[in-house]
């Protein structure tokens, strides 16, 4: 009887433990301080997602840059790219650009200008000129030359301006190589350009009159200004000695003339020089009317006012590369063709 007893106790004990969920080898509830699981750690800084970081900004251009512009108003003009005339008409479907460029003059004064014209490049495209040109050289109507190298000759900042800080020009357009921070590096009343491919002139050809006066095709002035350092030479001005250093940082020029004398027979000659006009000025005889100059022989030859002011008339202190005999020098009135309106030997200069 006992052990029935017994037996039904234990049954009664497993039941009640069923009843309350468990066994002793049942894991405690999970609100027991002693078996709480701990919390994961916090992820740390490295871990944690950062945010993307911003864009880098939009590239900022670096020197002048060339924007289109639009109903701007072409005057008239004529330049001549390796001897192809150029003129508004022939520029009539390209297109006009604005750029600001800032330079710098020889007393170190800074300045920006806006030029308004046409790419160079277009220019020369126009011109039938569609190589890959890398020297360039233009020349104004007083005969000043500038000279533009490298990839800036065909940059679409390298303009021929029609206007320079909305002025237009006076006499013929501006040549602004606008990357260029060298203001003798622009020039003033553009009408030619040379290029070439290479370093240095393309050697045209040029086309003269009948050797009876000036020709219809003037001859190309150089501008050899820094380059050319004349041996000693003298020769009188309304009987004061002029030398060296009387025309000192006068600008030089070299042109290459055709003449023709009384038999027919063409000569070509390249003269270096000063500009006649120009040392008359510093001498302070620019109000002069003519010029006569006189040969070691007594030969006389004159020159009228517009020989005088012409850039092509040259005080010649070379002929050829070589001095005149017994340190005399030439005029040579460049943009004519006869042969008599040259005078060589000569020692002195008379205004009147």
């Amino acid at each position: 009887m006992k052990k029935i007893l017994s037996i039904l106790l234990a049954l009664a004990l497993v039941f009640a433990l069923a009843a309350c969920g468990g066994s002793p080898s049942a894991d405690p509830p999970a609100s027991s301080p002693d078996t709480q699981q701990p919390s994961p750690p916090p992820e740390s800084p490295s871990e944690t997602p950062s945010a993307p970081p911003p864009s880098d900004p939009a590239p900022v251009p670096q020197g002048p840059v060339a924007e289109e512009v639009r109903g701007v108003t072409i005057p008239a003009f004529e330049v001549f790219a390796n001897g192809v005339s150029v003129t508004h008409e022939t520029m009539a479907a390209y297109p006009v650009y604005s750029v600001q460029a800032t330079s710098i003059n020889s007393a170190g004064t800074e300045s920006t200008a806006v030029y308004i014209g046409f790419a160079i490049v277009d220019v020369l495209a126009a011109a039938g000129l569609t190589e890959n040109y890398v020297w360039l050289e233009a020349t104004a109507s007083d005969g000043y030359t500038v000279t533009v190298k490298g990839d800036a000759v065909l940059a679409d900042t390298t303009l021929l301006a029609m206007t320079r800080d909305g002025s237009p020009y006076t006499d013929a357009p501006w040549l602004a190589p606008c990357t260029d921070t060298v203001s003798g590096n622009y020039l003033k009343g553009a009408v030619s350009i040379l290029v070439n491919t290479t370093d240095g002139s393309p050697g045209l050809s040029h086309t003269f009159g009948d050797g009876s006066g000036a020709s219809d095709g003037l001859p190309e002035i150089a501008d050899r200004t820094d380059r050319v350092e004349f041996e000693p030479y003298s020769f009188l001005v309304n009987g004061i000695e002029v030398t060296n250093e009387t025309l000192e940082g006068l600008r030089i020029f070299r042109i290459t003339a055709l003449t023709v004398n009384n038999a027919g027979e063409e000569r070509e000659n390249t003269y270096t020089g000063y500009q006649l006009g120009e040392v008359l000025a510093r001498l302070g005889l620019d109000d002069a009317t003519t010029v006569t100059a006189v040969a070691t022989d007594g030969y006389e030859a004159e020159y009228d006012y517009d020989a005088i002011i012409s850039p092509h008339t040259l005080v010649a202190i070379e002929r050829d590369r070589e001095l005149g005999e017994d340190g005399t020098i030439w005029i040579a009135p460049c943009a004519e063709t006869g042969a008599r309106s040259y005078a060589r030997d000569v020692v002195e200069l008379v205004t009147g």
